[in-house]
């Protein structure tokens, strides 16, 4: 059975290859994909054809670390719903044993587990195996290599840790399964001086203490709320406008949403989450009052709140704020609605 995956992990990966000169589409084609998952991040494709993908890349492009370069283009949200539930982690230590307890939903060719690491701490071991079977059915350009996966894949947890261990923050130290390359300075720059290669195991390590700094995460709530709604979706495909509207109905709830909030909570810049949006015939606006609309919907016909309180739970300014928004949006006022509602 081949391995399939969400288009959503091709993100950037075009806006990257067109930096160097080359096309995305035909490399895609190349491999066996079809264009168009380069810029959808609803389809569903075969986990194989993306590291032949990336393989290709590195070789067209003429750059053994497009890897680490593609993960400047990308956070883990990339990995879906399974990275909102690594958010409600506590900790640094209990969000990486999250990705590593529930990275095999998510992906049949990438394992990641939590060792001990002696008394000194902990190593995420990360293992990337391409299922057998696909040798039954190979790529055009089919590449025995994983090199670029793996330091994507590492890259973007590092880059994950920095938003609670600094942005000077690197690992103890690194491990590679493969040689090393003649350059080792853009390997240095992503994990830090420790490097080790021809190693038996790819992983990177950290303290106990680093393992137990706080992350920004959600309260206990929230936290009950996410994991509810996202362990039945982990491994399925989420587009990144689901992922948007995901994130600003939950910062409404708890903290009041804008386009910043939400871009740092995916870790990209706030020009990107729009030109994203962009791509996909919407934008940040529409998709911040889509989720207020829905949210007063909700309070009105499902809870005993007041309109006084709905609208200082969302954040207008007041009630008659609320109820112009409902006018605009719904064609009648909040009140009318909730009788509507009833009588339906």
């Amino acid at each position: 059975m081949r391995s399939n995956i969400s288009s959503l992990v091709l993100e950037g990966f075009a806006e990257l290859v067109q930096q160097f000169g080359q096309s995305p589409k035909e490399i895609a084609e190349r491999v066996g994909i079809a264009p168009e998952a380069l810029y959808r991040s609803d389809l569903i494709i075969d986990e194989v054809r993306v590291n032949d993908l990336f393989e290709e890349a590195a070789k067209v492009c003429a750059e053994r670390f497009f890897g680490l370069k593609l993960a400047q283009f990308k956070g883990l949200d990339s990995l879906g719903p399974l990275w909102l539930l690594v958010r409600t982690a506590s900790t640094v230590g209990e969000s990486l044993t999250l990705l590593a307890d529930n990275m095999g939903l998510h992906s049949q060719g990438l394992r990641a587990n939590m060792v001990r690491d002696g008394n000194a701490g902990v190593a995420m071991h990360l293992e990337v195996q391409l299922p057998s079977s696909a040798s039954s059915s190979p790529s055009p350009q089919g590449s025995n290599s994983i090199t670029q996966m793996v330091e994507l894949s590492l890259a973007l947890t590092c880059k994950e840790l920095r938003r609670y261990l600094g942005s000077q923050w690197f690992p103890r130290f690194a491990q590679f399964r493969y040689a090393a390359p003649e350059n080792l300075a853009p390997l240095r720059q992503v994990f830090g001086e420790h490097l080790f290669f021809n190693q038996d195991v790819t992983a990177i390590h950290l303290s106990d203490a680093e393992c137990l700094q706080p992350t920004t995460s959600l309260n206990k709530s929230a936290q009950g709320v996410i994991k509810r709604q996202l362990e039945s979706q982990v491994g399925q495909a989420s587009s990144f406008v689901q992922r948007v509207r995901r994130i600003i109905t939950l910062l409404i709830n708890e903290q009041g949403s804008s386009a910043g909030e939400v871009a740092d909570a995916l870790s990209i810049p706030v020009r990107t989450l729009q030109y994203r949006l962009k791509r996909q015939g919407t934008s940040y606006q529409k998709l911040y009052d889509a989720s207020r609309l829905d949210l007063a919907k909700h309070y009105l016909v499902k809870s005993e709140l007041s309109v006084g309180a709905i609208s200082e739970r969302l954040h207008f300014m007041d009630t008659a704020a609320l109820s112009h928004f409902f006018k605009r949006h719904e064609g009648c006022s909040p009140k009318a609605f909730v009788a509507r509602a009833r009588v339906g």
